[in-house]
C-alpha cells in the first residue's frame, strides 16, 4: 500500500526533473545560437592612426577590422581641409580595406568607413587626422649646395602608431540578461522541486 502510494510522488519527481533538463538544455541551445547575431565587427587597427599628426602625406589610408570584409558594400573615403576627395579607388582584401591618399594640403582629414561583414554586419564610423605641412618643411630645410660638396636633404616622415579606432563596443548586455534569466528559471525550478519533496 505505501509503496504504491509513493510510486507516484516518484513518477512525479522524475517528470519534474526531466522538465527541467530539457529547459536548461533549451536555454543553452538559445544562447549559443543568438551569440553569432550579438557579435559585432569592429575596427582594430588604422593608418594613419586616429588623431595623428604627419609631417608628409601617407602613401595610402588602411583599414583593418576583426572579420573579413565584404567587397560588395564596403566603402573607405577621405575628404580634405576643403571638403574634397582626398583618395583614389578603395581596394578589400580579407579583413582589410584601403585607398591611396592623394592630398597634399596642411589641415585636418577625415576618413569615413562603411563596411559590410561577410555575415552580412554592416558598420559606420569617422575618424580625423591631420597633415603639417608647416612641420615638414621646418624638418627639412632647404639649403644651397656647393659645387665641392653638393647636398642632398632627404624628406623626414613620421609614421602614425597604430591606434585603433573601434566605433562599437563588445555587447555583454545581452549575454548577462540571458544569464540572470537562465538563472532565475533553474532557481525557480529546484525550489518548486524541493518544495514537492517536502510535500511528499
Amino acid at each position: 500500500m505505501g509503496d504504491s502510494i509513493q510510486r507516484p510522488g516518484r513518477r512525479r519527481r522524475a517528470r519534474l526533473g526531466g522538465a527541467m533538463i530539457a529547459l536548461a538544455a533549451a536555454l543553452g541551445a538559445l544562447l549559443l545560437g543568438a551569440s553569432p547575431a550579438w557579435a559585432h565587427n569592429s575596427l582594430v587597427e588604422a593608418t594613419p592612426a586616429k588623431n595623428a599628426t604627419l609631417a608628409a602625406p601617407p602613401a595610402q589610408v588602411k583599414l583593418r577590422f576583426l572579420a573579413t570584409l565584404k567587397s560588395d558594400g564596403t566603402k573607405l573615403t577621405v575628404t580634405g581641409p576643403d571638403g574634397a576627395a582626398a583618395a583614389g579607388a578603395t581596394a578589400v582584401s580579407g579583413k582589410a580595406v584601403s585607398a591611396p591618399f592623394t592630398g597634399t594640403a596642411g589641415g585636418a582629414y577625415t576618413v569615413a568607413y562603411e563596411v559590410l561583414s561577410q555575415d552580412g554586419h554592416l558598420i559606420k564610423g569617422s575618424y580625423k587626422f591631420t597633415l603639417d605641412t608647416a612641420e615638414s618643411a621646418a624638418a627639412s630645410p632647404t639649403a644651397v649646395p656647393s659645387p665641392a660638396a653638393p647636398s642632398s636633404a632627404a624628406p623626414s616622415t613620421v609614421a602614425a602608431a597604430p591606434a585603433a579606432d573601434t566605433e562599437e563596443e563588445t555587447p555583454w548586455g545581452p549575454w548577462i540578461g540571458g544569464a540572470v534569466v537562465a538563472g532565475l528559471v533553474v532557481g525557480g525550478l529546484i525550489s518548486f522541486v524541493r518544495q514537492r519533496r517536502a510535500k511528499a
